[in-house]
Order: structure tokens, then C-alpha cells, then sequence
């Protein structure tokens, strides 16, 4: 019998997720269909519990996520690069449709990693990529115009 453990695969760090997911699913439901019976120090104590399942459920989500990921320094150098090179544009690049398209590329790329979906991370990357490199992108002669339309918009609207 070995003494030394092994690490987690990505399909078995999601499965416990969704166990945790579950029991902390059930200890709600349990608790709220108990509220008349239970007194305020159970409730409390069953409510952190389930708090704590959610914990774990997302510490294993986390867990899967850099399981999956076969080079997370490369990723993570990734994106740095293209964040980078993303403001880099948008200060430099006058016409506004071009930074609309990096911005929303750069919002993309973030709730990909929010998601913490490898596949999504790899698409937000390539995304923000594209919308910096591409030249012909966001070129629609409407640049002179846009920006002082683009200006009023932000103080009207809050």
C-alpha cells in the first residue's frame, strides 16, 4: 500500500465539486424545510456548514481548472502579453471602433478566466489576439465623428 498521494485529475477535482455542490444543495434545503424546528444556534450552525461545502465545491473547481491546464505559466504569460499589448493599443489607436473591438475582447477574455474554463481561456486569448492584430478590423471611416458621439454617451447615460 503507498503512502504517497496523488494528485487530483480534472475529471476527479470536478466530480468532488459537484458532490460538495450537492451537499451543500441539500443541507439548504434541509435546513429551510427545518427553519420552525431548529434553533437559531442550529440554523447558524447549519448554515455554515453549507457555506463551507460551497467553499470546497469551488476550491475544487479551481483545483480542475489548474489540473487541466498543461502549462499554466504559458497561459498566464499569455495572457499578460496581450493585456499588455491591448492597452498599449487603446492608448495609441484613434479610431474608436478598433478599441471597442479590444475592449470587448478584453471583457470576453475576462469572464472566460472568471469561468475558469480552459477551453474558454484558450478562445478569450485568441479573441484578444485578433482584435489587436487584426488591421482591418474596426476601420469603417467613422472614426472622425465617433469619438465626440462616443464622449456624450457616457455622461448622459449616468
Amino acid at each position: 500500500m503507498s503512502t504517497q498521494t496523488q494528485p487530483l485529475t480534472a475529471s476527479q477535482a470536478q466530480e468532488l465539486a459537484q458532490e460538495f455542490h450537492d451537499l451543500a444543495a441539500t443541507i439548504g434545503s434541509y435546513r429551510l424545510s427545518q427553519v420552525s424546528t431548529l434553533s437559531d444556534a442550529q440554523q447558524y450552525q447549519l448554515q455554515n456548514q453549507q457555506l463551507q461545502c460551497i467553499q470546497y465545491s469551488n476550491a475544487f473547481i479551481t483545483f480542475g481548472l489548474f489540473a487541466q491546464q498543461a502549462d499554466l505559466a504559458a497561459t498566464l504569460k499569455a495572457i499578460q502579453l496581450q493585456t499588455a499589448a491591448a492597452k498599449q493599443g487603446i492608448s495609441t489607436i484613434n479610431t474608436v471602433n478598433k478599441v471597442l473591438q479590444i475592449a470587448t475582447a478584453a471583457a470576453v477574455l475576462g469572464a472566460s478566466i472568471a469561468s475558469m474554463n480552459p477551453a474558454a481561456v484558450a478562445t478569450g486569448i485568441q479573441g484578444l489576439i485578433t482584435a489587436i492584430t487584426d488591421p482591418a478590423a474596426g476601420s469603417t471611416g467613422t472614426a472622425a465623428t465617433t469619438p465626440a458621439t462616443a464622449g456624450a454617451q457616457p455622461a448622459g447615460s449616468s
